[in-house]
């Protein structure tokens, strides 16, 4: 998800997975331009479980998926 979205921010909707207990074990990777620790402090808390800033490479984004999924195993 992408912190910085029209209608709801990513940090919203990210919590609203969190709180249904449905999908609230879907993994969340936030990508955002905001570098601050502020910003990764905000996403991690709303409970996002990756949190990856712009400008990403492809491959960075592939990593971060892999390492993810390797993690529900």
């Amino acid at each position: 998800l992408d912190v910085a979205m029209p209608g709801k921010t990513g940090l919203e909707i990210t919590r609203l997975i969190r709180a249904n207990a449905s999908v609230s074990g879907i993994p969340v990777i936030l990508l955002s331009a905001g570098v601050g620790d502020d910003s990764r402090e905000a996403g991690f808390a709303a409970g996002a479980t990756e949190y990856l800033t712009k400008p990403f490479s492809p491959r960075e984004l592939a990593a971060t998926i892999s390492a993810v999924a390797a993690r529900l195993d």
